[in-house]
């Protein structure tokens, strides 16, 4: 009898010992809170990242694409279900420093509809949070803009969030038409190769922030990230603040706006055709750094100047260029139809 009450009082003992902590289990964090994309930021902690600094979007009422997307959950091709406003988030810790969270938002479109369009378009904006005891103590460090990202006419850009006033809570960001490139600052959206406008514009009502996880672990049944249908699946594997490029931001007054990657400027320049355009805007203000200096409203309209100026003349030159070669195409099929002047 003795030894029964002893097994049951060791029994008993066991079942109320408080659970271990589940360390190093997937889709957890060391202290069991849910962390699905297992990057060690929980998901309620990116979840209320995401919205206080969420970006008031302003996009053009003109848009053939009309607004941002929303994806069909758990298909391996992106399938729009509606143009309804929705972006998709992501958080992660920035490497090295576990107190800094980098934040995307992604505005994903049925179509991209500038020239040489085409099926689907993946753009975002980011920004770099230093977090502190609470979400209420966090505060933006850095936002960035992507405007044509990984190609010759990249435009992308970043600034400190002081300079936009955007450090307790989310930025402007200005979508050009069609294209979706993203801009800091509407004067900004000229400043591209040529394509980019921001015209007629009217703030977008955000239906929803839907967390896309990371590449190898998607939230919410967004398999369709990884598609090779779009180049989602790189903007999410990489950072947007590497320590250069913050570095060349510190370097320059808190007033500018800086390129992301202004060793492609010059070329920029060389495809419009406007060495005293684009060519300037991008050395003529403080130096090849800058695109932007927000202090200066002037210096700003002049850009702006600069760059209809640039867009008229090629329109112009793109015109008489067309013409020149439908005459001559028109030439070339009377010579082989035996028709001479």
């Amino acid at each position: 009898m003795i030894l029964e009450r002893l097994r049951a009082a060791i029994v008993l003992g066991f079942l109320l010992l408080p659970l271990p902590e589940s360390y190093g289990l997937p889709g957890t964090g060391k202290t069991g809170v849910l962390d699905t994309d297992r990057d060690g930021l929980s998901d309620r902690e990116e979840s209320d990242l995401l919205e206080r600094f969420a970006p008031l979007f302003m996009i053009s009422r003109d848009d053939c694409s009309d607004r941002p997307a929303q994806f069909l959950e758990g298909a391996r091709s992106p399938t729009v279900v509606e143009d309804d406003g929705t972006i998709y988030g992501q958080a992660f810790p920035r490497k090295g420093r576990p107190s800094e969270v980098e934040l995307h938002y992604y505005h994903l479109w049925r179509r991209d509809c500038g020239e040489m369009g085409h099926r689907l378009d993946a753009e975002h904006v980011s920004v770099l949070v230093r977090t502190g005891a609470s979400i209420a103590d966090a505060k933006a460090l850095y936002w960035y803009a992507a405007a044509h990202e990984d190609t010759i006419c990249d435009a992308s850009h970043l600034a400190r969030a002081a300079t936009l006033h955007a450090e307790e809570h989310g930025g402007t960001i200005w979508i050009s038409e069609g294209k979706h490139a993203s801009f800091l600052s509407e004067a900004m959206c000229t400043h591209g190769c040529g394509g980019d406008r921001c015209a007629r514009m009217k703030p977008l009502k955000t239906k929803q922030i839907i967390n896309l996880g990371e590449v190898d672990a998607p939230m919410n049944g967004m398999v369709w990230l990884n598609s090779i249908e779009w180049s989602l699946s790189s903007k999410l594997s990489r950072s947007d603040f590497p320590e250069m490029r913050v570095a060349r931001v510190e370097r320059l007054p808190e007033t500018d706006i800086v390129w992301a990657n202004p060793a492609k400027r010059p070329a920029q320049a060389t495809i419009l055709g406007a060495n005293a355009g684009i060519g300037g805007a991008a050395t003529g203000i403080r130096a090849t750094d800058t695109a932007l200096d927000v202090a200066n409203s002037s210096t700003s309209s002049a850009l702006d100047t600069t760059a209809g100026k640039t867009g008229k003349a090629l329109k112009t030159s793109s015109r008489n260029v067309w013409k020149a070669v439908k005459k001559s195409v028109q030439k070339t099929g009377e010579v082989l139809h035996g028709k001479q002047e």
